[in-house]
């Protein structure tokens, strides 16, 4: 079977080789600067809580925690006690 190469049009967002040394890959030192200098940038766009908003979303965060644990309890509780009932008359 003779294989068909797809021909990428004019455009097409294909990759193209480097052009030469200019576009050689950068040194792992100046990855790793780049990569902070991105970070702190994107860091600058954060909308930061304001320390009202943090306290009652942790306490949200904290009483979720409380309830779903004595619901786990009361589920944990009833269930043991049901099993021991099942065990006891079998």
């Amino acid at each position: 079977m003779a294989s068909k190469q797809i021909v990428a049009q004019a455009g097409g967002g294909g990759k193209q080789p480097p052009a030469g040394p200019a576009a050689a890959k950068p040194g792992f030192i100046q990855s790793i600067r780049t990569f902070i200098e991105e970070v702190q940038i994107e860091m600058k766009k954060v909308s930061w809580p304001t320390r009202g908003e943090l306290k009652s979303l942790t306490q949200l965060v904290l009483w979720a925690l409380v309830v779903s644990g004595v619901v786990l309890g009361l589920y944990d509780i009833v269930f043991m006690n049901l099993m021991k009932l099942i065990l006891l008359l079998g």
